[in-house]
């Protein structure tokens, strides 16, 4: 946005950005905490401050390094997070799912993350789907026991 419009929001150069930083109820999937931050601050602070056993972590690509999400499995954080497209899936298996006819999901598989340089100790599983551009989406989550569409927020009992 631009500079003029949020000038108590500074991100980069002239413009200006607003970031919202949102904690989930496990069991309802309401947003229990809400934090807003400007655009130049750095997020770590405030994702580690949401950090908690009742939350589910929903994140984009900048918070999935391997291993924060082997932890969050480790410790029971339950996390959705945006995978970077160059993040490697090593020894996908396919899970049972039942397939919904206007599924957006084109694959839901469990694996390692990661290259043999640099590979998550765990096997997280992993949502891959199509937005409503057509554009192919990688999710990774310790969520087991929810559908694939549910993992991806486009399940009608999401909304």
């Amino acid at each position: 946005m631009g500079k003029t419009r949020l000038p108590w929001a500074p991100y980069h150069g002239e413009r200006s950005a607003v970031k919202l930083h949102v904690a989930l109820q496990d069991r309802n999937m309401q947003p229990l905490k809400v934090t807003e931050t400007i655009g130049s601050k750095h997020d770590r602070p405030t994702s580690e401050s949401l950090e908690s056993i009742d939350f589910i972590m929903v994140m984009d690509r900048a918070y999935g390094k391997l291993e924060r999400l082997d932890r969050y499995k480790k410790e029971g954080q339950s996390f959705v997070v945006r995978l970077r497209d160059n993040v490697h899936l090593e020894t996908p298996r396919a899970l049972r799912r039942q397939v919904f006819n206007d599924s957006s999901v084109i694959r839901d598989i469990t694996c390692q993350l990661g290259t043999s340089q640099c590979r998550s100790e765990m096997r997280h599983r992993v949502v891959i789907f199509c937005d409503f551009e057509g554009r192919e989406i990688r999710v990774v989550t310790d969520l087991i026991g929810i559908t694939a569409e549910q993992a991806t927020f486009k399940h009608p009992d999401i909304i």
